[in-house]
């Protein structure tokens, strides 16, 4: 008996100390279970950080997909707009006339400071500044005159104005014979630049460069085969005092001699005389009205034209009435010596 008690006690013992090595293992191994558990659940939560960041940016990549789907369909839709302007804008211009332009060319020519270009812009550039003008070789300037349909085509009749300064004529006499011109604009005047009176020395010069040996340089045969209108424009014409028909008589009256040269070809080209003055806008409205009805043919005529045309027609014929009046004799103090 009393050797089994120690024996007991002993496997007790044993016993006790295998079950204390067995709870230490299994605390540890439940101490690393925790550490792996805490490491799982803080994994994790990471985890679901990333996830909740990932959410967000996805939505915010659903945002922007949904941004460019609709600017997508925006651009689509511009596109097919655009398509179907040019479809529209492609059958209008296959049903609308082709256009054509056909010119008329007319010369503007005299000696320096005659007025020339502030004449030229009155008739072909109305709305032009006559203040910032300069003395110039040559202009060119256009008006279109008018627009006529015929059958499928649209054509635009345009005067093109050559406009020549004064120290130029030699090249306007170029210009003549090379060309083809459909009227002619000779400028004269009655006074220099920022003349107040009558200057015959002046109107002298200007006789000697439209004496009769030089005019036969102005009308070749090339010319007279295609000019239709010869305009003579005795310019400044508000130094003289009188009534209308009384300042028409005496101008004519210092240009008789340059007015009889020029009739000797009334019966090849149509030859006009007008006292004006640019500066004023005297006579000057007449110029277009004349050129169109002696220059364009009438199947050239359009609705506007016609009517601009009625405006001035009153005014044409009175001037045409003053015209025809006898001219006084020349003043013998500027009696032209023509060589």
């Amino acid at each position: 008996m009393q050797v089994v008690l120690p024996i007991v006690l002993g496997l007790i013992a044993v016993a006790c100390g295998a079950g204390a090595v067995f709870l230490l293992m299994q605390a540890t191994q439940l101490k690393r279970q925790l550490q792996d558990a805490n490491q799982h659940i803080e994994a994790l939560r990471q985890a679901k950080g990333q996830l909740d960041q990932m959410r967000a940016q996805y939505g915010q990549l659903q945002q922007a997909l949904e941004l460019a789907r609709n600017d997508d369909r925006q651009k689509v839709d511009w596109l097919d707009a655009q398509q179907k302007e040019i479809d529209w804008y492609k059958s209008e211009l296959e049903s609308r006339p082709k256009i054509t332009q056909k010119r008329y060319k007319i010369l503007t020519l005299g000696i320096k400071w005659t007025g020339k270009t502030s004449l030229t812009l009155k008739w072909a550039n109305p709305l032009v500044d006559l203040g910032t003008l300069q003395g110039t070789k040559i202009e060119r300037y256009e008006r279109t005159v008018s627009h006529v349909l015929t059958k499928e085509v649209l054509t635009e009749h345009v005067f093109e104005i050559g406009d020549w300064g004064g120290e130029h004529i030699v090249d306007a006499q170029q210009e003549l014979i090379m060309e083809e011109i459909h009227g002619l604009l000779m400028v004269v005047d009655l006074a220099g630049k920022d003349g107040q009176k009558i200057e015959p020395a002046r109107i002298q010069e200007q006789l000697r460069e439209f004496q009769p040996q030089s005019l036969q340089f102005f009308f070749s045969p090339k010319t007279l085969a295609s000019c239709k209108a010869v305009v003579l424009f005795i310019n400044k014409s508000d130094v003289l005092s009188g009534t209308p028909a009384e300042v028409e008589r005496e101008a004519r009256g210092y240009y008789k001699s340059l007015i009889d040269s020029l009739e000797r070809y009334k019966n090849n080209i149509d030859i006009r005389v007008l006292v004006g003055s640019a500066s004023y806008g005297h006579s000057t409205h007449h110029l277009f009205s004349h050129f169109v009805e002696k220059i364009l043919p009438k199947n050239a005529y359009d609705p506007q034209l016609l009517q601009r045309m009625k405006q001035d027609i009153s005014g044409s014929s009175a001037l045409s009435r003053t015209a025809a009046l006898p001219a006084p004799p020349v003043p013998q103090q500027v009696r032209p010596n023509v060589r």
